[in-house]
């Protein structure tokens, strides 16, 4: 199993806010220092997520990426919230690897099946999950999680990103239950968006024999020390 750390870039530096009893603290960094960290922990894919772009409606960092994948020619980048075309020819140019389609890419009609057959073995899917439902913003139409991804499968996404949202709205709880449920209903790789706390969450997986899920992509706890990351990669290494 993978544990896949995020890693946000803002003006060509990692940012992340660190989470303390005496208030929060916003933390920049060299991406270069960040990623050294956790490849040399055991890292073998990142999730990134391009802050600036939002704003911008076009990759800004693929910089960042290129050098990235320059110094670790073998470290797997997947880039988050990709609804466009040209974007996702800017990061394959860049060296990364595999492109996470957001709700706006996936509800326009065949553009994942379009893409799919274009970038082969390089699209993923990320999708938000409510007690098996998957409800996309502004649309009022209720998908079977099961069912909806099953379709995704069948038109070639290399996998599945899933954040299950409990009853509380929060993501950074032990719930990675409906992630394992549908790994074991599908062939292709399933990824948890978060769900993990500690270190003792992962020993709970493991316990529990969860050998079908593909990953877990970490954040908050990562930058708030909750764990160490070679600890927690030796923790799911056999899983």
């Amino acid at each position: 199993m993978l544990l896949v750390p995020v890693m946000e870039l803002k003006s060509g530096r990692s940012v992340y806010t660190q989470h303390k009893i005496d208030g929060d603290v916003m933390i920049s960094e060299d991406p270069m220092e960040a990623v050294a960290r956790w490849v040399n922990a055991g890292a073998l894919r990142i999730h990134v997520v391009d802050v600036d772009s939002i704003r911008a409606r076009a990759p800004v960092n693929f910089h960042q990426i290129a050098k990235i994948h320059h110094r670790y020619p073998k470290l797997d980048i997947q880039i988050g919230g990709i609804s466009r075309e040209e974007d996702i020819l800017i990061w394959l140019d860049a060296g990364a690897k595999f492109m996470v389609m957001n709700s706006s890419a996936i509800c326009r009609e065949g553009f994942v099946a379009e893409m799919c057959m274009e970038y082969s073995g390089s699209i993923m899917v990320a999708l938000d999950a409510h007690n098996g439902e998957v409800r996309f913003k502004g649309h009022d139409e209720i998908h079977n999680l099961i069912s909806l991804t099953k379709e995704f499968e069948e038109l070639g996404v290399s996998g599945i990103m899933l954040t299950e949202i409990p009853e509380s709205g929060h993501v950074n709880g032990c719930n990675i239950l409906a992630s394992c449920e549908l790994a074991s209903s599908l062939t292709i790789p399933v990824i948890a968006n978060g769900g993990i706390r500690c270190i003792a969450d992962l020993k709970a997986l493991e316990k529990a024999d969860e050998h079908r899920l593909s990953g877990i992509v970490i954040g908050r706890p990562l930058h708030d020390h909750q764990f160490d990351f070679k600890d927690a990669q030796q923790c799911v290494a056999n899983l």
